[in-house]
């Protein structure tokens, strides 16, 4: 028995290390001789789902229940399976019978906070996370995404309690010293800047620690005025992030110009007798940081539109149907399908609301199928002052791997100029179908913007559109900090603090 719990030792070890193809043949090994012991059957699910054969985890995490019904990790890590894969209902109901059969776990409560997250129930996740914290108060994870969902919700004052919570127990761990620097507005002789500072002096091997670290500190550099200092933790946060993912602008501009081939005038004529006319979605599209967020705000404050956020249901649908070998069998029945796959996605978000928005700023990329599929949608592209958009981009951290153009500035701008090149496009082959709304506008004369935006979507006025900052709905982007404050003009040529820097950046511009 003790040669048994130094071989599971070293499979643990294996498996932290991520090697997980040698884990995997000790943890077969081990099976082979130690059949009836479920934790052997529940650590191979961890190791094949980690390689993401997630079809042979699930049935080695089975057979993990039928020697052993009672064992509660197993059926929590089966329901981040089937969480993974959407199927949140049964993801749900294995995240209680974990937590009926031991509530002692901190972990299922956890997980169960993140499907309601997902699901936009956030009383609930906090509800969960919460009960996470009681079993276990050295449960930093949860900590960290109660202070993450206070964020989401504009309840600033809750969120740093929690991440500071986070870093009181754990303060190597540098995603609550991210998100703690976005809310926070430092001066010199803020607690946490000096805490940033000493941890900096620390040797930080993990690229990915120390990025989050960089931006942290560039924030703080950026509200005491050193700009300087700024632009260098910026740079060295961005310059690892790129190490840590694939890009290839030659690709995404492969990727445009087929786009751009397929969505052509031939098409428009061919394919006219859509049957899908609901005007129920307003697409809110553009650049990444361009006002997509404020403007979702705006319209979402609205008694008759509900604000889905950052939806992937339009590039799913076009990854699904376009650019393979099925293309070439597309007819108008497709079409309608496609249309009607979309609504379907929506209305079960919010069956019984007029309007409803989808603001995935990548959707311009779309905006030729949204017009075959839901003609009568509003399209609304917001522009910005293009030098702000592309070091905003440059200033924020972001996760998204349709955002791996941000760290790197000849890229952001290189994307920015086929956006450009796209959205000309668009207007060409599709006039008068997308609605340009400029930022700067909206922030000069938001009354009369606001009238125009509402009248372009069918809506009738109403004012508390202008009184945005007080929507309680959920905000998960990069921008919840700032669409839930009043209209502030501060915003606007933030570039000009690191004009330096960026002088020679920028003349590859489009116009």
């Amino acid at each position: 028995m003790e040669n048994l719990q130094k071989k599971i030792q070293i499979l643990l070890n294996l498996y932290r290390s991520k090697k997980f193809q040698e884990a995997e043949i000790l943890n077969k090994e081990l099976i082979k001789f130690h059949k009836k012991i479920p934790f052997l059957y529940n650590t191979l699910g961890l190791i094949l789902t980690a390689q993401n054969r997630v079809d042979e985890a699930i049935k080695i995490y089975e057979k993990g229940t039928k020697i052993k019904p009672r064992f509660a990790m197993i059926y929590n890590n089966l329901g981040t399976i089937y969480e993974a894969q959407n199927n949140y209902s049964k993801a749900e109901n294995l995240y209680k019978k974990s937590i009926l059969i031991d509530n002692n776990i901190a972990e299922p409560y956890n997980n169960l906070g993140n499907l309601y997250i997902s699901l936009n129930n956030f009383k609930d996740a906090i509800k969960y996370y919460k009960n996470a914290i009681k079993v276990n108060k050295k449960f930093f994870i949860s900590s960290y995404n109660l202070g993450t969902t206070f964020m989401s919700i504009g309840d600033n004052k809750n969120a740093k309690k929690y991440l500071q919570e986070c870093l009181e127990i754990n303060s190597h761990f540098y995603p609550a010293h991210r998100n703690l620097s976005i809310i926070t507005k430092y001066n010199k002789d803020n607690l946490h800047f000096h805490q940033l500072k000493k941890l900096y002096s620390q040797n930080i091997n993990n690229l990915e620690n120390k990025s989050e670290l960089e931006f942290s500190l560039a924030k703080a550099f950026d509200d005491v005025g050193d700009f300087k200092s700024a632009f260098i933790h910026y740079k060295k946060g961005n310059d690892l992030r790129r190490k840590d993912v694939n890009f290839s602008i030659k690709k995404e501009k492969e990727n445009f110009e087929s786009i751009k081939r397929f969505f052509n005038d031939e098409v428009f004529k061919k394919y006219s007798s859509i049957k899908n006319l609901s005007s129920k979605p307003i697409f809110i599209l553009g650049m990444p940081r361009s006002g997509t967020t404020l403007v979702e705000q705006i319209l979402s404050t609205h008694r008759d539109v509900y604000g889905g956020g950052e939806l992937d249901f339009l590039p799913k649908i076009a990854e699904q149907y376009l650019f393979n070998d099925e293309d070439k069998l597309l007819n108008q029945n497709i079409f309608n399908k496609m249309g009607l796959q979309y609504l379907n996605n929506i209305n079960k978000k919010a069956e019984h609301t007029k309007m409803f928005t989808d603001k995935l700023p990548v959707n311009f990329k779309f905006i030729g199928l949204i017009k075959l599929i839901l003609p009568n949608a509003t399209v609304i592209n917001c522009n910005r002052n293009v030098k702000d958009v592309c070091f905003s981009i440059y200033k924020n951290y972001f996760v998204n791997p349709n955002l791996n153009f941000a760290y790197e500035l000849k890229e952001i701008v290189g994307y920015y100029n086929l956006y450009n090149d796209m959205m000309k496009h668009w207007k060409a082959i599709l006039p008068n179908f997308v609605y340009d709304l400029g930022y700067e506008n909206v922030i000069k004369n938001p009354e009369k913007e606001v009238r125009l935006i509402l009248d372009k979507c069918n809506l009738s006025w109403d004012p508390n559109c202008l009184k945005f900052y007080n929507n309680k709905r959920p905000i998960k982007t990069a921008s919840s900090n700032q669409a839930r404050k009043k209209i502030y003009t501060t915003s606007i040529n933030l570039w000009k603090n690191y004009e330096k820097d960026l002088k020679d950046i920028f003349k590859d511009l489009a116009n």
